[in-house]
């Protein structure tokens, strides 16, 4: 390979850049192995946070000939700004990870595609640009709970785990406090004039979040939640105790848009509801695996979960503890808020899919999805301290019937 020739090209093409993400070469830039596979390292720079990462970033397999090899790199360069919005897009610009722009790779396993030209089309879809991103990202986690599992001696269940991974959606709020898009935690919803607002026992329920679809699915990696409409979801925050949907009626109610709708207004609220401050957040990407206190582990009937003794845990409890928090920390105040949609809820109390069984028994634990979960923030207080979490059968999901949603209510 002319790697002067390539290295032209790359530095032609970076730093590229998108928000406040900046993509740039770093030293020693290409490198050749002897197997003639070509690597590059680069350096991520969060402007905003001041974050940075380096990463060597393998960029063409061994066993390509130098024209294809010639072709495929000057079309990665080119498709720089739109893999990199892509990678940004997808992590809120939270998650500094230079080797999220190995998934192009799979371009090269398109026979058809030879010419520059050619790569440059399949860059172009933003679509299948979200696919990639998502197998390399499944690839990776698959990979990482893996490697720890045979790190801690919990080889035999590796498979059991890697199948319970969940893609949710984080939503952090942003920092900057801009307004942007129309998903938003608290604040007041864009109804149709004249929408009845809803009530539980005659009293106006809270809006918690209003989720605009379209501005999130690029992180709904299993295409769960529709693809575009306003997702809104209301609570009662006047009881300090779970609620009681069977003597009160439903404590959540999950109200949708559909994206056709062009007559939305801002609402206001009726007199006496209470109403969370507005913040605008950031969607991103969060894998997960169930929480410790959740029922996906049942089935794992050779592991001793257990736990009988805290003070002197078996050997094989205290190594899947510690498998759990690489996956899914346990909630500390340090790290919260917890917003998020889809994935796996992090419980403040007890088992929150064992709740949903009162209101529908006939749905197993298992088959509760995770809708949303909506944490405390220090102006946007659910009770002492609390989380909301809403779930939703994963049939009534598939059919888009938001009616069947259960809401649980922890707190301190």
């Amino acid at each position: 390979m002319n790697l002067e020739a390539l290295g032209a090209l790359l530095r032609a093409g970076l730093p590229a850049k998108h928000a406040q993400t900046r993509l740039e070469l770093a030293e020693p830039g290409l490198v050749l192995a002897s197997d003639g596979s070509l690597s590059v390292r680069l350096c991520l720079h969060n402007d905003d946070t001041g974050e940075c990462a380096e990463q060597t970033v393998p960029l063409v397999p061994a066993g390509q000939t130098v024209g294809r090899s010639h072709a495929y790199v000057q079309a990665w360069v080119q498709s720089l700004p739109s893999l990199l919005a892509c990678v940004v897009d997808r992590t809120g610009g939270l998650s500094m990870t230079p080797g999220m722009l190995e998934f192009p790779q799979v371009v090269l396993n398109d026979e058809q595609a030879q010419t520059t030209m050619q790569f440059l089309e399949r860059f172009a879809d933003p679509h299948t640009l979200q696919a990639w991103a998502a197998e390399a990202e499944g690839a990776n986690d698959e990979h990482w709970i893996r490697a720890v599992c045979q790190d801690l001696r919990l080889g035999e269940y590796a498979d059991a785990l890697v199948a319970l991974r969940r893609t949710g959606i984080s939503l952090t709020p942003r920092r900057d406090r801009l307004t942007v898009g129309r998903t938003h935690l608290g604040g007041v919803p864009d109804l149709p004039p004249r929408a009845l607002w809803p009530h539980r026992r005659d009293h106006p329920m809270t809006l918690l979040a209003q989720i605009d679809l379209a501005e999130t699915s690029h992180c709904d990696d299993e295409r769960l939640l529709p693809p575009a409409g306003l997702l809104q979801i209301f609570a009662d925050l006047t009881s300090d105790i779970a609620w009681d949907d069977t003597t009160h009626g439903p404590g959540v109610v999950v109200m949708t848009q559909p994206p056709e709708a062009r007559d939305l207004i801002v609402t206001q609220p009726p007199a006496g509801t209470e109403t969370l401050p507005y913040r605008a957040v950031i969607p991103a990407v969060d894998p997960s695996l169930p929480p410790l206190d959740s029922p996906f582990y049942h089935d794992l009937t050779e592991l001793d979960l257990t736990g009988d003794d805290p003070t002197n845990p078996s050997e094989e409890f205290a190594a899947f503890i510690e498998f759990l928090n690489e996956f899914h920390p346990p909630l500390d105040d340090d790290d919260r808020p917890r917003h998020r949609l889809l994935g796996y809820a992090d419980p403040l109390q007890d088992d929150p899919w064992r709740h949903c069984a009162t209101a529908e028994p006939s749905t197993p634990p298992t088959q509760w999805q995770l809708l949303a979960q909506i944490d405390s923030e220090p102006d946007a207080q659910l009770g002492d301290n609390g989380l909301v979490y809403i779930f939703i059968p994963r049939d009534a999901l598939a059919a888009g019937d938001f009616t069947r949603t259960h809401g649980v209510w922890h707190m301190h």
